[in-house]
């Protein structure tokens, strides 16, 4: 699946922001705070943060190469 660079930024936007609400939630004990949960939320966060380098990696290294 290619979602070119924009495209994994807005997708790695996504699954920080999912990540954070859950996290959230977990706080104020609407959601039980289970050691899967956390662990989701915590590889959900992480995800995101890489694939939002690389996108952005991507679209700098796209812009510079004239497209």
């Amino acid at each position: 699946m290619n979602l070119g660079s924009l495209g994994q930024i807005f997708f790695a936007a996504l699954l920080m922001i999912t990540a954070d609400v859950l996290a959230f939630l977990m706080v104020l004990r609407i959601l039980e705070p289970t050691l899967f949960l956390c662990f989701t939320s915590f590889f959900m966060t992480l995800g995101g943060l890489v694939l939002g380098f690389v996108g952005l990696a991507e679209y700098v290294r796209q812009r510079r190469s004239g497209r």
